[in-house]
């Protein structure tokens, strides 16, 4: 291992005050804590360089020139913050499925912008066995890194797809033989607890503040809603898509 005693050390440039945007125009991500880099490893993705402490080196007995050692004050300088943690690990961001690779079930995201929201339905869905995700052009990553911490590192383990044309994706997938599911508690829609879920179809989940674009649901086969109280009237984004998931759950 390479030892760091300063935060500074050019060596380690690539951890220090980095931004998500500057992580993703280099097609890079930063994963920290031991669970992300457990999933991480697990999921066989390249994985550039990590910083950590040299207990957390020598319990997973980490060898290489791209291994740097630092006590917990320099991973705190390099953080900016009191931390937990005792990595930092500098990955490759995986690369997207191509649509027609993506599982038979499938969850889609329109228009999430809250990083806690998409983590926790990334998680969900691991949970309950729905391992492809689709993400619309106004969906924020679930590759940032708040969004990797809230997920626990389960993002390593799913198939993703970012749209550039969520429409005419939908429409492809509808040609492949999957069904248009939306969730909205309006009119006409269907209780999920008396739906059977199709072997092939998609599930999408709408906005924290707006639900799902009015053009989307036109173009769903179903819509799809959650029997509650009509004083609450909507339940937070990623609540609602773990009771959906829960009944889509392929476990």
């Amino acid at each position: 291992m390479i030892h760091i005693t300063d935060a500074n050390d050019s060596r380690i440039a690539e951890f220090i005050s980095i931004r998500d945007h500057v992580l993703n125009s280099k097609d890079l991500i930063i994963a920290e804590a031991e669970k992300l880099f457990l999933q991480l490893r697990a999921s066989n993705k390249p994985i550039h360089k990590i910083l950590a402490t040299p207990t957390f080196i020598e319990r997973h007995q980490l060898t290489g020139d791209n291994i740097f050692a630092a006590d917990k004050k320099v991973l705190e300088s390099v953080a900016g913050f009191k931390i937990e943690f005792e990595v930092l690990v500098l990955a490759e961001k995986p690369k997207d499925t191509p649509l027609n690779q993506l599982d038979n079930r499938i969850i889609a995201l329109n228009g999430l912008t809250s990083p806690e929201n998409v983590g926790s339905i990334v998680r969900s869905s691991a949970a309950f066995g729905i391992k492809s995700i689709l993400m619309d052009e106004k969906t924020c990553s679930p590759y940032l890194r708040r969004c990797i911490r809230v997920s626990m590192g389960n993002i390593f383990a799913m198939k993703t797809h970012h749209a550039l044309n969520v429409r005419g994706d939908l429409k492809r997938l509808k040609e492949l033989g999957y069904t248009i599911l939306s969730t909205a508690n309006i009119p006409g829609s269907v209780d999920v607890a008396d739906y059977k879920f199709p072997e092939k179809c998609i599930l999408i989940i709408g906005s924290e503040g707006h639900g799902i674009d009015q053009d989307i649901l036109n173009l769903s086969d179903t819509i799809l809603k959650i029997k509650i109280d009509p004083q609450v009237a909507h339940l937070n984004a990623a609540n609602a898509a773990a009771i959906f998931l829960s009944k889509m759950s392929t476990l």
